[in-house]
């Protein structure tokens, strides 16, 4: 009898091939394909419970891989927001006016106050307005004072510049303020440059400031001599007839608190013509 052949018979090699088609197409099997993780929401990717501490939350790092690069985007270029920003102290300004404080101040006149005390803003065309009330010290007072008058008892900072930027020779119209007729009843000049004005120091005088040290002056004055007495008074009613013509820019009318102000020479020469033509006549 021979011996029984190794090689796997016919109906068992027919068995396997069934079985390895029966496999290839079961739907099951084809169905086993690579799938992609869907993209984490943002809810998911922003806050993950911190099982260390109950109750409290962490923030997990972005992936610009795991979200796509449009959402990665829109979570690493947010802007923080931008602090409130702090309101400015207000300031206020330490200075006097010579006749007290003004009710009727207004930011605008503060503001153009600022602006005058600025050395670029000084008037140095050489001609003035220099304010005095006649009970205290007239025109008449200066003509017979003996030699040049001190101009003192000025304690605005915009005034003591103007004063501090006059020269020897400069000419000043001798304004009479605060009184029943005010307006411009002189001209004078100006003999000696700016000094310190000693009354500041003096606890006796009318315009003592206890602010003020002789290591640390702050009030100035200048000396003055009268040049002569117009041949009739320049009312300041007359001077604002023509605030709308050759005075509108006179400071006179847009700081008229002021005691000391610049006068430009074409003003000057205007008014100097006013004293030859009847009060009230348009010269403009």
């Amino acid at each position: 009898m021979a011996p029984p052949s190794s090689a796997p018979s016919a109906s068992a090699s027919g068995d396997r091939r069934k079985r390895a088609r029966t496999q290839t197409e079961d739907p099951a099997h084809d169905s086993q394909t690579t799938t992609t993780t869907p993209p984490t929401r943002r809810s998911q990717r922003a806050k993950l419970t911190n099982t260390s501490v109950p109750g409290q939350t962490k923030a997990i790092p972005v992936k610009k891989e795991d979200v796509g690069e449009e959402e990665y985007s829109k979570v690493t270029n947010k802007k923080a927001p931008r602090p409130r920003a702090k309101p400015k102290p207000v300031k206020l300004e330490d200075e006097l006016d010579d006749a007290g404080p003004s009710p009727s101040a207004t930011s605008a006149s503060k503001k153009a106050v600022k602006q005058e005390s600025t050395p670029q803003a000084r008037d140095t065309s050489g001609f003035w307005l220099m304010k005095s009330e006649p009970d205290a010290f007239s025109y008449e007072d200066l003509c017979k004072h003996d030699g040049p008058a001190g101009w003192d008892g000025v304690r605005n900072h915009v005034a003591k510049n103007h004063l501090r930027s006059m020269k020897v020779g400069d000419k000043a119209f001798f304004y009479h303020s605060n009184c029943k007729e005010p307006g411009i009843v002189g001209v004078m000049e100006i003999t000696r440059d700016a000094s310190i004005d000693e009354t500041q120091f003096d606890p006796q005088a009318k315009y003592y400031d206890p602010k003020a040290t002789t290591s640390n002056p702050r009030w100035y004055l200048v000396h003055c001599s009268p040049i002569r007495k117009l041949r009739r008074q320049i009312t300041l009613a007359e001077l604002r007839t023509h605030s709308s013509g050759v005075l509108k820019e006179m400071a006179l009318f847009r700081q008229t608190r002021l005691s000391v102000s610049p006068v430009s020479a074409a003003e000057f020469q205007f008014i100097l013509g006013l004293e030859n033509k009847p009060e009230g006549k348009d010269t403009d």
